[in-house]
């Protein structure tokens, strides 16, 4: 197989949110798909099965296998143009556990991507003054998606010194706990930060699939529909949101890291299907 190392919602290496991307030659193993991901040591590694007129898209964590990663699916577009895999002019439908997500290229050469949009609601069951205690600022909001805990602050910087103990996030929510504000700046609408250690992830560099949540909730607080999101972790990264109807689209710039070629021992490899 292929593998590409790409920094996605970036135009610089070494920001954004890495992710390798394997193009397989054929079915690997679910047990292979983790044991890869395990060895690339990224937040995400996606497995990307060309077929004719689509492609299969898997995402796996250090820890697990998720429903929805949008860095590593911008990263996936990205390595099958710049690989020659798949024509630049031509939309990728990919078919996911989350259903069929679509990227295309932009006359700027924003990469393009089509998500369902994901609503949140009022959450219960969760700690508040243990969750103020962790990040030192009140919180205004506690919202819920299923396997994440939302918290709304009413200060920016709350948001850009968060620096939580992962015991405290890994007890409140089961994958992560995503922070978001408003801007006060001229450059970015609004801020956020994804904190994730129940999925191997201290903090991830920058999350697409956030931005599915964060969108729409933004958008009923402003009455906007148009947005430039900015992730706010060491690595930084930053996109354009747009909710349109029951969909977001996703916005943003990659960058090639590098690319080789891997093969499994056949010993090693049990096989099945993609999906």
């Amino acid at each position: 197989m292929k593998i590409y190392q790409v920094d996605s919602f970036t135009k610089e290496v070494f920001k954004g949110n890495p992710a390798a991307v394997a193009i397989l030659s054929e079915p690997i193993s679910d047990e292979m798909m983790q044991k890869i991901a395990v060895e690339m040591n990224l937040s995400e590694t996606a497995f990307v099965k060309i077929n004719e007129g689509y492609c299969d898209l898997r995402w796996f964590t250090p820890a697990t296998e998720v429903p929805l990663c949008g860095h590593a699916t911008l990263a996936s577009a990205f390595a099958l143009w710049q690989g020659g895999h798949w024509p630049k002019d031509k939309t990728i439908e990919f078919k996911t556990l989350s259903g069929s997500l679509f990227t295309s290229l932009d006359s700027n050469g924003l990469i393009i991507m089509d998500f369902p949009a994901n609503y949140a609601t009022t959450a219960e069951g969760f700690d508040k003054i243990e969750l103020e205690s962790a990040f030192g600022f009140p919180i205004k909001e506690v919202l819920n998606y299923p396997a994440e805990l939302i918290l709304i602050f009413e200060s920016e910087e709350a948001v850009l010194s968060a620096n939580p103990d992962d015991a405290v996030i890994a007890k409140q929510a089961q994958n992560g706990v995503i922070v978001s504000a408003l801007s006060k700046g001229e450059n970015y609408d609004f801020v956020s930060r994804y904190f994730a250690p129940n999925l191997g992830i201290k903090e991830d560099p920058v999350t697409g699939f956030m931005h599915t949540i964060l969108t729409p909730y933004w958008a009923d607080k402003t009455g906007k529909t148009n947005f430039k999101a900015f992730q706010a972790s060491a690595r930084t990264g930053e996109m354009q949101t747009e909710l349109k109807g029951n969909r977001v689209i996703l916005k943003g710039n990659a960058v090639m890291v590098f690319e080789t070629d891997f093969e499994i021992p056949s010993n090693l490899n049990p096989i099945n299907k993609i999906v």
